[in-house]
């Protein structure tokens, strides 16, 4: 063979592996271009971490899931026969998250590669890629392989990348709806809790209804306001309030509208799934059932309708994973009305909140007698109505640390008798004997008068709601 054979013959043959090269390229490209394109319309689907999800595992042909930043699986694309991808431990995770943000691409941990959504150093979610064979490992031998346009690890490498900003971008608008709407509810709730002016009436009703319209939720309909405390008064640390109020709620099928005020969130609520017959809301969401004992002079604590209203008491009690105290206001069927249920809530909370224990349900209806005195007219009032009867008694109790205010409300529960009484305080009749002594010496009072004990048994019950307090632990 000639020279100028063996020239056309090399040249022919650069000529060849240049369009190899150019092929490679351009189905590289088509390729890259296809997935983009994908991706976009992921992220304007009805759920775009699914999207997201699905897109990178058709193009990787690994498995993928989108998580949040706690661990929880958002989306899963899997690959055929390939196991989901494993729960890292929570110590795992710190680490993962530590070292993601000390460097850029994914991060190995074990079988997985994990790469943060992040904004502003706030972790958004993680996209996690199952790659149990290290095909996305750099090779060992061959580096200059990810040089090459079209590389297969360098483009799915690439490719994480593209989901994982595309996904960050999602959570960031997610976020930023989300914080729009909550600061809309609590403005909307914050209103619709005010009095309405008298003077147009009918057109401030008709805007309260369109801005909670415009949020999701008809207003128009039977409500009650529910008041929620915690127990201790603090929420689970690291979770948002709004969130564990949207879980309880959802069990329930209980639409909603919700604030915080302090430590107390404040609910407007429809009518729970469970209490709507033919639409229209049934007992005890529409007032008080006609059997039970309530809450009053007559001494029980109990909500004539505590069994129903326990469901509600205890969703809260599950999500919070403690029992709160709650308050509810009685039933309205007017926008205008709210302001008076949200009154009631309140008041039920107070009465609630100053019990020896504080947990619990309970109702406006069943406030019997708190209903005059828990006010915060009725509770100022209370305070010298207590002092007047029983502070002789407090001032017993505080300084010697003795339980005869409590004695005496026991035994006038029990209507005066003294086996019930002895039985309840689980002490025996010549304890309670000589305590009822004291009683009759230290406040002068004669026990057997009809009028005397009343009053006495409305002061031992004002004490618990009494301002300034006047019972240890009432505050």
């Amino acid at each position: 063979m000639d020279s100028r054979s063996a020239e056309g013959s090399s040249s022919g043959g650069q000529a060849l592996s240049d369009g190899q090269a150019r092929a490679e390229v351009e189905t590289a490209l088509a390729r890259e271009y296809r997935f983009q394109h994908q991706l976009s319309e992921a992220l304007v689907a009805d759920v775009p971490e699914q999207g997201i999800a699905e897109v990178l595992q058709e193009h990787l042909g690994l498995g993928v899931a989108v998580e949040d930043p706690f661990g929880h699986v958002l989306a899963r694309g899997r690959a055929d026969g390939q196991a989901p991808c494993s729960r890292l431990t929570r110590a795992q995770r710190d680490r993962l998250v530590d070292a993601a943000r000390r460097m850029t691409g994914p991060v190995r941990v074990r079988d997985q590669l994990a790469s943060l959504a992040v904004s502003r150093g706030t972790v958004l979610g993680v996209v996690v890629v199952l790659d149990p064979q290290g095909t996305l490992e750099p090779p060992d031998k061959t580096p200059e392989l990810d040089a090459r346009p079209g590389s297969p690890r360098a483009g799915a490498l690439h490719a994480i990348g593209l989901a994982t900003g595309a996904l960050t971008l999602h959570l960031l608008h997610r976020r930023h709806l989300a914080r729009t709407e909550l600061r809309l509810r609590h403005d909307l709730v914050e209103t619709v809790l005010l009095e309405c002016d008298q003077d147009g009436l009918e057109a401030e009703v008709d805007r309260r209804v369109g801005q909670a319209s415009a949020l999701g939720h008809d207003l128009t309909g039977p409500h009650r306001v529910l008041a929620v405390r915690p127990r201790h008064g603090h929420w689970p640390d690291g979770q948002a309030v709004g969130d564990l109020v949207e879980q309880a709620a959802r069990s329930l099928d209980m639409p909603y509208l919700g604030t915080l005020r302090g430590q107390t969130a404040i609910l407007v609520c429809g009518t729970p799934g469970a209490w709507l017959g033919d639409g229209s809301p049934t007992a005890p969401w529409s007032g008080r059932p006609a059997t039970g004992s309530g809450v009053g002079a007559t001494g029980s604590h109990e909500p004539r309708s505590g069994s129903a209203w326990q469901a509600v008491h205890d969703a809260f009690t599950h999500v919070l994973q403690d029992a709160p105290a709650v308050g509810v206001g009685s039933y309205v069927d007017r926008p205008e009305h709210l302001p008076r249920s949200y009154r009631e809530a309140m008041q039920a909370l107070t009465v609630r909140t100053r019990q020896a224990d504080p947990r619990g349900l309970l109702t406006f209806e069943d406030l019997g007698l708190y209903r005059l005195l828990a006010t915060p007219e009725g509770r100022r009032e209370a305070g010298a109505f207590v002092e007047d009867w029983i502070g002789s008694l407090l001032a017993y109790d505080a300084e010697r640390q003795a339980d005869l205010v409590h004695t005496l409300g026991v035994y006038l529960d029990h209507g005066g008798n003294y086996d019930a009484t002895a039985a309840a305080l689980h002490i025996h009749r010549s304890t309670l004997r000589y305590r009822l002594q004291r009683i009759r010496e230290l406040s002068g009072h004669d026990l057997t008068h009809t009028d005397t004990r009343l009053n006495l048994h409305v002061a031992v019950r004002a004490a618990v709601v009494a301002d300034p307090a006047v019972l240890p632990g009432s505050e």
